[in-house]
């Protein structure tokens, strides 16, 4: 029964109910709290106040934006802009002379904003990047209550208030706060991966829009591995012919360009950076940090890539057994991170997920079954990565180097420090991995998470979220009806 001194109305509660009914979440009260207004206006002044207003201001903010509308500026010589789309560099930030990185598919998606100024192709993209970062609060906020949890202070901040707050997080990460000074498109390809696997997938297959992120930028299609792992044969085939379409459009559309990519531009490193900076967070990346060099550096990275494939593998073939569809996004971008060869802070967009995600399955699943020395030591580890991640190793090299710029003749010394948060974070999803191999999670007998008629937490976003969400608010008044009138 409900509690007498419950004065809410039975839509604004989470209950969890048995059978068919298991683990839903209800609409909370639509009314916004004072602190919940205040969370919202504070989000608005921070994107809108802080971002925009840095980034129409500041010359070298955008960086990467500039080099997307170059890209696309040359597929017909926009503004007299000549170049070809790989040459050595696009644009001279002084001592930065970044090249095109991409597949010819992406200058041809980043075409409408070689019609449009500079600036107004700025504000469009902050702004995108924000709207993601509350889709992605949104899906934690949905995440936690539909396991019968509240989020800390939720109760004086209101829905929308908690979704604010948590924006404000999220946009205030390293890896977020990196993004935005760069304007990366970064935000929009996690939005790609994370609606494929949110979306219900009747009509169109799942894949398609992983495929569509792969043609953008190479490293999501590592999340393949969720669809192999699901047998998901449709799915791999969809997200397979995507891709592939996406490369012959290239070479229909851009017949010049596309060749020099895929057989030259593709296999040149020295158009990335370098591996040894301190913003590489890859498992490449902390191997040489830690100092090795890297023909020594080259064969372990290679042994470690492969373990953690397997690794991981079997992790998100447990977490498949338990309907952990977010955990399994969240796992595969830790990988993607870990496997390519140069991967920066600002590509680990959904480490705030990742973080939702220990608390909400690692631990509570996982880790409880093991060992007391194991689950402290994990814990130290996942604390530790989280907490240095959300700061970003740039932002502690600073620290140590006394100013973000010069970078590049880091110290040893802190250079390895800036290197510990990533390593940890590597060994904190081995430990997970070795600990969905044991003999207590494998022989579980489990019971996927129900959200309404869909076994799995994956409908928690997009248009699923809002269909099942008002689904489990009228299956609680029901509810709630019934228990009164007995």
């Amino acid at each position: 029964r409900i509690p007498k001194s419950d004065a809410r109305p039975p839509y604004a509660r989470i209950r969890r109910h048995q059978g068919k009914d298991k683990h839903l979440v209800t609409r909370t009260d639509s009314t916004t709290p004072i602190w919940g207004k205040i969370a919202i206006v504070a989000l608005i002044l921070i994107v809108g106040g802080g971002y925009v207003v840095k980034m129409l201001t500041n010359p070298f903010s955008g960086m990467d934006f500039s080099i997307y509308r170059l890209g696309a500026m040359t597929i017909f010589d926009n503004e007299g802009f000549t170049q070809d789309l790989y040459s050595p560099t696009l644009n001279d930030h002084g001592v930065i002379k970044p090249p095109f990185t991409y597949p010819p598919f992406a200058a041809m998606l980043f075409l409408p904003f070689a019609f449009i100024p500079l600036e107004v192709g700025k504000v469009i993209m902050v702004v995108g990047s924000a709207v993601v970062a509350w889709w992605i609060s949104t899906i934690i906020y949905n995440y936690v209550n539909v396991r019968g949890r509240e989020l800390p202070l939720q109760q004086y901040f209101g829905r929308a208030g908690t979704i604010a707050v948590l924006t404000i997080l999220v946009v205030s990460a390293g890896p977020w706060q990196r993004t935005l000074d760069l304007i990366q498109i970064n935000p929009f390809i996690t939005a790609l991966i994370l609606a494929d696997f949110v979306r219900p997938a009747t009509r169109v297959p799942r894949g398609v829009l992983i495929g569509i992120a792969g043609g953008v930028k190479l490293t999501p299609l590592v999340f393949g591995l969720i669809l192999l792992v699901r047998r998901d044969w449709k799915g791999i085939a969809t997200l397979g012919a995507t891709f592939f379409g996406t490369i012959a459009l290239g070479f229909i559309l851009m017949p010049k360009d596309a060749p020099e990519f895929w057989f030259s531009a593709l296999t040149n490193p020295s158009r990335v950076g370098g591996l040894n900076f301190v913003d590489n967070v890859s498992i490449q990346g902390w191997l040489l940090h830690f100092g090795l060099s890297e023909s020594a550096a080259k064969p372990i990275y290679y042994a470690l890539a492969l373990v953690t494939i397997v690794l991981t593998a079997a992790l998100l073939y447990q977490l498949e057994r338990r309907g952990a569809a977010l955990a399994q996004v969240a796992v595969t971008a830790s990988l993607m991170v870990a496997l390519s060869p140069i991967s920066w802070s600002h590509h680990n967009v959904l480490l705030p997920l990742l973080a939702a995600v220990f608390i909400m399955d690692a631990f509570p699943t996982y880790f409880v079954v093991q060992p007391a020395w194991l689950r402290v030591t994990a814990t130290v580890f996942a604390v530790v990565a989280v907490l240095g991640l959300y700061l970003s190793p740039i932002r502690i090299a600073s620290w140590f180097h006394g100013s973000v710029d010069g970078l590049e003749q880091l110290a040893p010394g802190a250079l390895a420090v800036s290197a510990i948060p990533a390593f940890c974070l590597w060994v904190t999803m081995t430990l997970w991995s070795i600990a969905a191999l044991t003999a207590p999670v494998r022989g579980a007998k489990v019971e996927p998470v129900q959200y309404g008629s869909v076994r799995s937490d994956a409908p928690l976003g997009w248009w699923g979220a809002r269909a099942l969400v008002a689904e489990s608010a009228e299956s609680v008044r029901a509810t709630a009806s019934r228990e009164a009138t007995a």
